[in-house]
């Protein structure tokens, strides 16, 4: 039996893709920010500070897209490695999320696949008797 929530790496093409599953928007935001570290990390290694993020959207694509690409800029613009999510706050058209962080150093931190992007391909939450589904696709 499937646990109520979670993720898994699935095959794509030329890039990567997750399946998310969660009993709840919260949830599924949750699992799907920490595919997306387990697909980036290896070893992560302990938080050493938190960062918040708010992200918003129209819908829950969007806000499901905007928080990973709001986690990814953690890292791509700010040099500083998301290694844990808490989705604090969801609701309506925002969600807010605590990320524990640690800085990057090039000689301690690899990554095992560099994510350029979140998309939107195929990108749809679908209701399910469990809960929320979702397929993320992450341009490499």
């Amino acid at each position: 039996m499937e646990p109520a929530a979670g993720y898994e790496a699935i095959e794509h093409t030329a890039d990567l893709a997750i399946r998310v599953w969660a009993p709840d928007l919260r949830g599924l935001i949750e699992q799907a920010a920490r595919g997306m570290l387990d697909l980036m990390l290896d070893d992560p290694p302990a938080a050493s500070g938190y960062s918040e993020v708010v992200a918003s959207g129209a819908d829950a694509e969007e806000i499901v897209v905007d928080s990973l690409r709001e986690v990814l800029a953690l890292l791509n613009i700010e040099g500083r490695i998301p290694v844990s999510i808490d989705a604090v706050q969801v609701d309506g058209d925002r969600a807010r999320l605590r990320v524990g962080v640690v800085g990057l150093d090039a000689g301690r931190h690899s990554l095992m696949q560099e994510i350029k992007a979140v998309t939107y391909h195929g990108l749809e939450v679908v209701e399910t008797e469990q809960g929320l589904t979702v397929t993320v696709v992450f341009d490499v």
